[in-house]
């Protein structure tokens, strides 16, 4: 299995809690697991089962992160909510959401709440180590698109600028888009040499060398989808020359029909391979997003990649931005061609197959060639812009391009808004970001979003919601619940570690149904390692069908759900989530124990 898998497995929420379900200790006060004599419906019942969160009131909230830069290209900090303005498709939007993030300041580590002393020989949790990651950096390698010489020349400037930068508190991780020897995250910079030698160009798909008529994935596009008069002229004049020239015995209008159907054939297949490894990269890059959801402190991406075409996955790219934006994820990108010179324009001799007295084809071949350099890069210039990150491109000096995209933007604001009335038609919204300033300041942001097509399922809306909950490290505190922790060392290597959530449900609500109130709960308890790795986890969702008497007790003492862990000896950040199903409200806490040896 590629480590590529693993990270999608560990970043997914079904197989979490495929692989950690189970249901523990649960501790209600003068209220019993029997079944209620008087009537067939029991008043609480516990079931493994994936949770079925309601959506959140901003379920269609688009994000929209800007970095503002003053004319030294230095970005702008100090602005407000009223210093911005936002319009979708030329209708002006009331921002809902207003953030000013500042990187270098959002790895804080919040203090623990002292374990309760249920139990003698437990020893209190302790605050989590100064060793705790700060920063996550991803490198990601286009290795479906790059070149051996691509690949070469990064990876020397990637080696110096790790070698350079590293600081305690980073942890560094380099990903494939192919999926293969991914190293994830980590601070041992011999590993990450290591890996660095092993990095090599992937073929997921089977070409052949010396195909004619010879067809470029932009030239398939336009003669696929466009019917591009030359695009079509040109593969169909290459198969002429290939396969009929030299056999007079063939009619020229059979010889000409059979071309072109050649022609057809032949970018039909080019254009599938170029689907195939376009949706494989971009899987593989959300995959990565979805991972670095996960774990704490600021996130970062360097993606390294010659291009490629986005003409049939732009709304697959907007999954990618979406979720970045929501992951509080910046990608930064970094043209692996360098300064890249274009082909001689008209120049029949970078294409010996276009014959010679049609020179219009020989330029038009060349043109092509050039369009498609230049549109490739457009993927990763929108990355890069629409996440507030910066895309470094026709420069041969990678270690300053390494400086730049490495490194993050001062200061940056974090729009959002609920478009009204969106329709479920998948078509393209064009968002404008604007400032009422008097400065002149330059505006970097995305450009647009895809509405959905339609309106997911609960099912689906929910696992997400639950994922976010629990694979992110920002507090929620909706519903009342206080975390507590306590561990027992059973051996030198193995210990026990019992996490306590106690909800005050006098501010949890209950619906009235045939005399019964009725609400579920969901109690969620993550494990993370100091590198921010999913370790284990549990999830109970109880189910609340209480009379008045059972409902009037539980308000006054509350419920506590235990969880407990089998460990090693570690520190470890506990993230425990909370849900109720009527009220839809959720809290999201973290905590930190530290287990000695």
């Amino acid at each position: 299995m590629s480590v590529r898998n693993d990270i999608s497995r560990c970043a997914s929420l079904d197989a979490f809690l495929v692989a950690a379900l189970a249901l523990g200790p649960l501790l209600l006060p003068g209220l019993g697991w029997a079944n209620d004599q008087k009537a067939q419906t029991p008043e609480v019942t516990a079931s493994e089962t994936d949770p079925s969160f309601k959506v959140q009131v901003e379920r269609n909230l688009v994000l929209v992160r800007a970095v503002i830069r003053d004319a030294n290209g230095r970005p702008v900090g100090g602005l407000q909510k009223e210093n911005f303005s936002l319009s979708d498709n030329g209708k002006p939007q009331t921002l809902s959401h207003f953030a000013v993030e500042v990187p270098a300041e959002t790895a804080i580590h919040r203090a623990p709440i002292p374990a309760e002393e249920t139990e003698p020989e437990a020893e209190p949790e302790t605050k989590l180590a100064a060793t705790t990651p700060e920063r996550y950096l991803a490198l990601f390698y286009d290795d479906i698109h790059m070149s051996y010489e691509d690949i070469a020349r990064t990876r020397e400037a990637a080696g110096r600028y790790l070698s350079t930068v590293l600081q305690p508190g980073d942890r560094v991780g380099i990903f494939r888009a192919s999926g293969e020897h991914n190293l994830d995250f980590t601070d041992d910079i011999g590993k990450l040499r290591e890996n660095l030698g092993i990095l090599l160009p992937r073929t997921i798909t089977v070409s052949h060398t010396g195909e004619c008529p010879e067809v470029s994935d932009y030239q398939a596009y336009l003669i696929v989808h466009q019917r591009d008069p030359f695009a079509i002229d040109i593969a169909t004049q290459e198969a002429y020359q290939c396969n009929f020239e030299n056999l007079p015995n063939v009619p020229l209008d059979v010889a000409v029909a059979r071309s072109d159907s050649l022609a057809e054939q032949q970018a039909v297949s080019v254009l599938t391979r170029y689907q195939t490894e376009t949706e494989m990269a971009l899987r593989s890059l959300g995959d990565l997003v979805r991972r670095m959801s996960v774990v704490p402190g600021v996130r970062s991406i360097v993606l390294l990649s010659p291009g490629f075409l986005m003409l049939t996955a732009e709304a697959q790219v907007q999954a990618v931005v979406d979720r970045a934006l929501r992951s509080n994820v910046i990608i930064n990108t970094l043209d692996s061609r360098g300064l890249f010179v274009h082909i001689p324009f008209g120049d029949a001799s970078q294409n010996p197959r276009v014959i010679p007295n049609r020179a219009d084809l020989a330029g038009r071949k060349a043109q092509l060639l050039i369009d498609r350099m230049n549109i490739s890069a457009e993927v990763l210039s929108e990355l890069a812009r629409d996440t507030g990150g910066e895309f470094f491109h026709n420069n041969n000096d990678l270690n300053a391009g390494f400086q730049k995209v490495g490194s993050l933007p001062e200061v940056y604001y974090v729009l959002g808004f609920s478009p009204q009335n969106l329709k479920y038609d998948g078509r393209f919204h064009t968002l404008k970001v604007a400032l009422n300033t008097r400065e002149r300041y330059t505006i970097q942001a995305r450009s647009g979003y895809y509405a959905p097509r339609k309106p997911e399922d609960p099912v689906s809306l929910a696992k997400e919601e639950i994922q976010q909950a629990i694979f992110s490290h920002d507090e929620v505190n909706e519903l009342p619940v206080a975390v507590h922790m306590q561990f027992f060392k059973v051996n030198e290597l193995d210990t026990k570690l019992s996490v306590l959530a106690h909800l005050d449900l006098r501010f949890v609500q209950f619906r009235k149904e045939n005399g019964r109130n009725i609400n579920d709960l969901t109690f969620v308890t993550a494990l993370f390692d100091r590198d921010g790795k999913y370790v284990t986890g549990r999830e109970k969702r109880l189910q609340f069908r209480l009379l008045d008497d059972s409902l009037q007790k539980l308000t006054l003492s509350g419920i506590t759900a235990k969880m407990t862990f089998d460990v090693r000896p570690g520190t470890y950040l506990v993230r425990q989530v909370v849900r109720d199903s009527q009220g839809a409200q959720i809290s999201a806490l973290n905590r930190t124990v530290e287990i000695p040896l």
